[in-house]
């Protein structure tokens, strides 16, 4: 499983960023980008991996991205079955030691950088912060709307739609 991590989440894991220029050959398993974001709270901090090119996102409570890789794979396959994408799981190949590396696509991290701003307010707004406000946010963020370069010929794309697409081709 490759991991992209942002430069703040490298310093701050005390990881020398690593790059890696390979280009993934196909839809899945894909690529995991990573990123701090503030939960609003006194010394509240969570990491959010973006998948690239489905763009879906589930959120680790705490700064450590190693920590965070202990929970991540069955957050993510948490995610997928309660959203009726469990068949892809074994595509994402969620099982496999994962490598952490230095990010590489500005069109991902444009788009994740648009993300936090929004999902910095949902996670503040929030009275308290566990597992069930977590799920909820995770997946209002399934209909999120992605523009760019990530979303190709379309004007914008939304990770559900991703998702459907790669069921369609029966990737899982």
């Amino acid at each position: 499983m490759i991991i992209r991590a942002t430069a703040k989440l490298h310093n701050i894991s005390r990881l020398t960023p690593i790059r890696n220029e390979s280009v993934i050959p196909g839809p899945l398993p894909g690529e995991w980008y990573a990123s701090l974001v503030s939960t609003g709270r006194k010394r509240g901090a969570a990491i959010y991996f973006v998948h690239n090119p489905s763009m879906l996102m589930v959120i680790v409570l705490g700064k450590s991205i190693k920590k965070a890789m202990v929970e991540m794979p069955d957050r993510v396959r948490a995610f997928l079955e309660r959203n009726g994408f469990s068949s892809l799981t074994r595509a994402f190949e969620l099982d496999t030691p994962y490598e952490i590396f230095a990010t590489n696509n500005r069109n991902v991290l444009s788009n994740m950088n648009q993300m936090k701003f929004s999902l910095e307010y949902s996670l503040a707004i929030e009275e308290e912060l566990g597992s069930a406000e977590i799920v909820r946010i995770e997946d209002l963020y399934l209909d999120y709307l992605m523009g760019g370069k990530i979303a190709g010929e379309e004007d914008y794309i939304r990770p559900v739609d991703q998702l459907r697409k790669l069921m369609r081709l029966d990737i899982g």
